[in-house]
């Protein structure tokens, strides 16, 4: 580490890098998958009714907003959430630019290797992230509809390729890695390796190509996945 301990250098990611949030904010009417439960908030205490403090209860899918895919959300006897190493999404970030990939249409091992010839090789451990462009489509309901159709993803050779480069992790900021209206190839490719994937991801246009990733899930037990909190740190 050039000399520097963990602790030093987490302190100067902290106070010189520029931290980006690739979240989406959990609120009611938010885009939902159509057959998972849409997020609700409920205020059971209140200061303005003479309570103490004020609390909500909150219920949602696994599954919502920017959240994370655990092998076992496609495969019998998968990983759960709970049981994914904690530091599984915290590494180098790539991000790669598919905003020329037309609704439907799939980022396919051509692209990627392309993608690669540019800017270097991917690399064990990468947290790769596509950037479709999608987050722009992002709105509230009744407006959603826009977001929650059509949207492009990762075709099965590509994601055939990154299993075996053993990344740390895929994500996309649309509803799915797989592009809409298709059998989810591309599913079972990579939680079947043990691959997390990690889907509506916001602000990818403010990353470099190469970025420093931390994502931290909730320790469901038993979940076939989580929101995550997402953020990257860049120069």
């Amino acid at each position: 580490m050039n000399g520097k301990s963990c602790i030093e250098l987490m302190e100067y990611a902290v106070t010189h890098a520029r931290v980006i949030d690739l979240t989406h904010t959990l609120e009611p009417g938010m885009p939902a998958w159509p057959t998972q439960a849409r997020y609700g908030s409920v205020v059971y205490e209140s200061y303005d009714w003479g309570d103490g403090a004020i609390h909500s209860m909150i219920t949602m899918s696994e599954h919502t907003g920017t959240h994370i895919d655990a092998p076992k959300h496609f495969i019998r006897g998968g990983c759960p959430v709970d049981e994914l190493p904690p530091a599984l999404v915290t590494g180098r970030g790539v991000n790669i630019n598919a905003v020329f990939v037309k609704p439907r249409g799939t980022f396919g091992l051509a692209e990627l290797t392309e993608f690669e010839a540019k800017n270097g090789e991917i690399r064990k451990g990468d947290i790769v992230m596509f950037r479709f462009g999608w987050d722009s489509k992002y709105r509230l309901a009744p407006d959603s509809g826009e977001y929650l159709r059509d949207w492009p993803g990762l075709a099965p050779d590509a994601a055939e390729y990154l299993a075996e480069r053993q990344i740390a992790a895929a994500g996309c900021d649309t509803l799915a890695l797989d592009p809409f209206g298709s059998d989810n190839p591309c599913h079972p490719i990579l939680l079947g390796r043990g691959i997390p994937i990690l889907e509506n991801i916001d602000n990818l246009s403010g990353l470099p190509v190469f970025s420093y990733v931390v994502g931290l899930p909730n320790k469901f037990k038993g979940g076939s996945g989580s929101p995550i909190r997402l953020i990257a740190f860049i120069d």
